[in-house]
């Protein structure tokens, strides 16, 4: 097997040293500029040092400037979710953005954070769709609802994004394999749901042979176990890893 050395590490501390102003800004809460060091450089080693990164550089500026369509807020108004603040929502959004998907299938909504992020950018696309899969929010901890007992899933998303969103609540072992036979090519899909290994085996597995053959696959907490290094591996997939999310290509 392939050991996860293979996977760049794009925040990794070599990462870092490449870039020591941004370190330094860094260090002192000035993330942003580290932050678009780090996802430019993880956007020349997975799509080759030839990449244009203008329409890279265009997404972020278009995330500082602040002008996208703003989310649902809770009534203590706290981020949750990825989001536009953290290296892997920035990811999340720039290829959306810069890829232009037609087709996307995201698995694990909760509050609809990722979705809005995603949603954001085909806005900005004029087109894609959306299919969000997840179970119905029947978690009554007030402390993870900020207040509410049982918010719907994706709540966050407004209704001015939803035009380009089908949100499907059940069985992602049921409902990927029926969203992908609907799409029969996927462009971008994102794990971000049930986190055991034997499950993200299961969507990775499931959803790579549907891939175009210029699609990309992420997923969010890959570090949790061994599952993204294996597809990776077995596939001879050419791979990134930040802290927590991670984005394949076939090569």
């Amino acid at each position: 097997m392939q050991s996860t050395s293979a996977i760049f590490e794009a925040s990794s501390r070599a990462v870092a040293l490449k870039f020591p102003l941004e370190t330094l800004q860094f260090y002192f809460g000035k993330k942003a500029p580290m932050q678009r060091s780090v996802i430019l450089n993880a956007a020349k080693y997975l799509f080759g040092n030839a990449t244009p990164l203008a329409p890279w550089k265009e997404a972020l500026q278009e995330i500082e400037s602040g002008k996208l369509i703003p989310p649902t807020e809770n009534i203590n108004n706290i981020p949750v979710g990825n989001s536009l603040g953290n290296t892997f929502g920035k990811w999340i959004y720039c290829c959306v953005r810069v890829l232009q998907p037609t087709s996307m299938i995201e698995t694990g909504v909760a509050h609809g954070s990722s979705s809005w992020i995603i949603l954001n950018a085909m806005e900005k696309n004029k087109k894609g769709k959306l299919i969000s899969i997840d179970l119905p929010n029947n978690d009554t901890n007030e402390a993870y609802n900020f207040g509410v007992k049982t918010p719907p899933t994706g709540w966050r998303v407004p209704e001015q994004l939803r035009q380009r969103w089908s949100l499907r609540l059940g069985d992602a072992r049921i409902l990927l394999p029926e969203a992908l036979k609907e799409f029969g090519q996927l462009d971008i899909f994102f794990h971000d749901s049930d986190h055991s290994y034997e499950h993200m085996k299961f969507e990775f597995e499931t959803s790579l042979p549907y891939l175009s053959p210029k699609g990309i696959l992420l997923s969010d907490d890959v570090h949790k176990n061994a599952a993204y290094a294996e597809l990776v591996s077995n596939n001879g997939l050419r791979a990134l890893q930040f802290n927590k999310g991670g984005a394949a290509i076939r090569k």
